[in-house]
């Protein structure tokens, strides 16, 4: 079973450009679990599909922290389209 957060970037730094974007998707798809990530610097909104068996989603919030990011969860996302 997937699960798939949204999370919104408050304070700075935020995500200014398509190269934060994807340092967001790269750093994140290392962690065990994740399925797919999408990054929009324009709405600063994170979404991640993953695996909650394998994959706890306070390890994602720790992640995007040691990027330099402070996120909010903002719910639960339309599942992506594959």
């Amino acid at each position: 079973m997937v699960k798939t957060v949204s999370y919104h970037v408050i304070g700075d730094p935020q995500l200014h450009c398509e190269s934060c974007e994807q340092r967001v998707v790269r750093v994140l798809k290392t962690l065990t679990g994740i399925q797919q990530v999408s990054a929009d610097a324009a709405s600063q909104r994170i979404e991640v599909l993953f695996d909650p068996a394998k994959l706890e989603e306070s390890a994602i919030v720790d992640r995007l922290g040691l990027l330099g990011y402070t996120t909010e969860m903002i719910g639960p996302a339309a599942r992506p389209k594959e």
